[in-house]
């Protein structure tokens, strides 16, 4: 039995945009990317709790696999692309004695490098 969700106006139209080259429509198209995350997380090599865990502090970077690196990184990009206090992390990150990383002129630079 179908159900109704709520999704983003944007996953709705970047589905709907992605599923035109393939004759999905973007329902189709949202339940075939369902599918596939469903079938990584399956798989062993990609573990959403260990992401988790690597946000909430419990799991070092060093330990997730590559592709967990990038789900990490993209989910923490997009968080803080979102939040209403972004500049503040900014601060925070600009005045830490910890080194971060950021991209300048298409390449990836330390902090302790500027």
């Amino acid at each position: 039995m179908a159900k109704s969700v709520r999704l983003s106006d944007e996953l709705v139209n970047t589905a709907s945009q992605e599923g035109r080259f393939l004759k999905r429509s973007a329902a189709g198209q949202i339940e075939y990317w369902a599918e596939i995350g469903k079938l990584v997380e399956q798989t062993g090599c990609f573990s959403l709790s260990r992401i988790r865990g690597f946000q909430e502090g419990n799991v070092s970077i060093d330990d997730l696999t590559p592709d967990e690196r990038i789900a990490a990184s993209r989910s923490l990009f997009d968080q803080l692309a979102e939040s209403p206090n972004r500049q503040g992390v900014i601060n925070e990150l600009n005045n830490s004695e910890h080194p971060y990383f950021s991209t300048k002129n298409g390449h990836i630079v330390s902090s302790v490098d500027e």
